[in-house]
């Protein structure tokens, strides 16, 4: 059964002969190509991750907490400067998730046996959020720590 040209089946004498068919260096510099492409791919890739990693460290900003004592004393200082004006600006900081009891702090006790069990039903207590002034807000002991 013969088929019209484009739909006929070539021998495998014919393909060894196709002029269309890549030779292995052809190959082989398409594939060091592609192994190239991804490489540069995946250092750009890489490069932006570690931009933003870069970023996260910076100050949050005004009246958000920053995870860090030392993040917000670094704000402090940055602004401390521009503050003075009748007294100079003395940085302080507080973690204003630690100051007062939430429903982190919460305890459950039931009886067990013959005795009863307190557990605690959330976290210990919430993720660090320093704050900073330039003085204590408050007159309370040990809650504001100067930097």
């Amino acid at each position: 059964l013969k088929f019209p040209w484009p739909f006929r089946l070539k021998q495998k004498s014919e393909l060894a002969s196709c002029p269309l068919r890549p030779t292995f260096p052809q190959v082989a510099h398409a594939a060091m190509k592609f192994a190239a492409i991804c490489a540069i791919a995946l250092i750009a890739v890489a490069s932006g991750l570690k931009l933003d990693i870069v970023k996260v460290a910076d100050p949050k900003g005004a009246g958000q907490g920053e995870p860090t004592m030392a993040g917000a004393c670094s704000e402090c200082t940055k602004y401390a400067d521009y503050l003075d004006r009748n007294d100079p600006c003395v940085c302080f900081a507080t973690d204003i998730q630690g100051t007062f009891a939430d429903d982190s702090t919460k305890e459950l006790t039931t009886r067990k046996g013959y005795g009863t069990e307190t557990v605690n039903t959330g976290a210990k207590r919430l993720p660090e959020s320093w704050m900073w002034h330039c003085r204590p807000v408050s007159s309370t002991e040990g809650l504001w720590k100067q930097c």
